[in-house]
């Protein structure tokens, strides 16, 4: 039977579908977190559950516009860049599930096997440069090619990334002249949870993978600095700077996908699982009940449904932890954050879809996504999880 809450799911989620369906995206950016393509994995998985051709229709068009600036070299075409979030790996990303679900044909492979080339070569140069991030860096294109198989290109970064972890007494030093993510950054986008996300994610875990994956959550656990913000205790730290040999950590104290205690805790669930290891999964238990008291704005930073660090990524978390250990506390808090986020999208309807709305990550595009129970999340939005 259909609940008043599934009823309000469906109601608003399909008011929000005819604004992306009727929006002009012409002045969009062509990449994946930002623009066309973001829109194009919408309809995708739009198309797979409802097999309406006015979403495959979409997705054509907007496949042919972005083939087409590239080619041309037009301003924020995806060839200009070698990364998930504007450039190639998100075209490659999108190519492969077009390829999976058998809505292009075997002559794209060529421009498949370009791009894996192409970025693996911009890969080795950025961790060379000391760029450990994952959506703008090697560590999304990492996981770009264990998600098309190509075990080489995969070992490749591995041994880079074990070879500096072998020279460095603290490995993994972001130097972007970015004030948010440089340094030991413990997050999901700018260090090590994604490290260590996308080793778990080889298609063999190698003893060098396993190696990296220990220092990396050795690190973050025997540098913990706990405080206790409206009864409830915050772990870990954003970041870590080093200065003349010492660690100052940076807080904030949002509750995100990107970089909080819960990711963290979910990650070493994964872990866990993984490798086996109990002693990540009892860790786990206790950060990931720690966050269901994290409910306020203090201790929260939550405002917006975005996915990023906004009550969809939330929703999205919980889900996948309730999954690995089904404590009721972890029911709870998604379905809190799934009624605060349908708090926000009812509130909002009436205003009108705007660019910012299309970006996957900070927008609401991908928070429908995610909030959508009958989209496979494992598969169109496998890069965040």
């Amino acid at each position: 039977m259909e609940t008043l809450q599934s009823k309000n799911i469906s109601a608003i989620l399909h008011e929000y579908d005819r604004k992306i369906l009727d929006f002009d995206y012409e002045n969009l950016p062509d990449g994946l977190l930002f623009g066309k393509l973001g829109l194009l994995l919408y309809f995708l998985s739009k198309y797979q559950i409802t097999k309406n051709d006015i979403y495959i229709q979409k997705v054509s068009e907007i496949l042919e516009e972005v083939l087409e600036n590239a080619h041309l070299q037009k301003e924020n075409n995806v060839y200009a860049l070698p990364n998930l979030s504007k450039g190639m790996t998100g075209l490659g990303i999108i190519l492969d599930l077009l390829k999976k679900d058998g809505l292009i044909e075997d002559d794209f492979d060529e421009l498949i096997t370009d791009i894996g080339e192409l970025i693996f070569q911009q890969s080795v140069n950025m961790l060379h440069e000391n760029n450990y991030t994952f959506f703008d860096g090697p560590i999304g294109n990492l996981h770009y090619f264990n998600t098309i198989k190509n075990e080489k290109y995969s070992s490749e970064i591995v041994n880079i990334l074990y070879d500096e972890c072998l020279s460095q007494p603290i490995p993994f030093e972001n130097k972007l002249n970015d004030s948010y993510a440089d340094g030991i950054n413990l997050g999901f986008n700018y260090g090590y949870l994604s490290i260590v996300n996308n080793l778990l994610s080889l298609p063999l875990i190698t003893e060098k993978a396993k190696y990296i994956i220990s220092v990396c959550l050795d690190f973050i656990i025997s540098n913990f600095d706990v405080r206790e913000v409206e009864n409830a205790r915050i772990y870990k730290p954003y970041n870590y700077k080093i200065t003349k040999d010492l660690l100052k950590p940076f807080h904030n104290n949002r509750l995100c996908w990107c970089n909080s205690d819960l990711s963290f805790s979910y990650l070493l669930y994964k872990t866990g699982e993984a490798l086996q290891e109990t002693k990540y999964r009892d860790m786990a238990y206790e950060l990931g009940l720690e966050t269901t008291k994290r409910k306020v704005m203090a201790n929260t930073g939550i405002e917006f449904v975005q996915y990023c660090h906004g009550t969809s990524g939330l929703v999205q978390l919980y889900h996948e932890i309730d999954q690995k250990d089904s404590h009721p506390d972890y029911k709870k808090a998604k379905d809190f954050w799934l009624n605060r986020s349908l708090e926000i999208l009812e509130k909002e309807l009436d205003q009108p879809f705007t660019e910012q709305d299309c970006s996957l990550i900070l927008g609401k595009t991908g928070a429908l996504m995610a909030l959508d129970d009958k989209i496979d999340k494992t598969n169109y939005l496998k890069f965040l999880l």
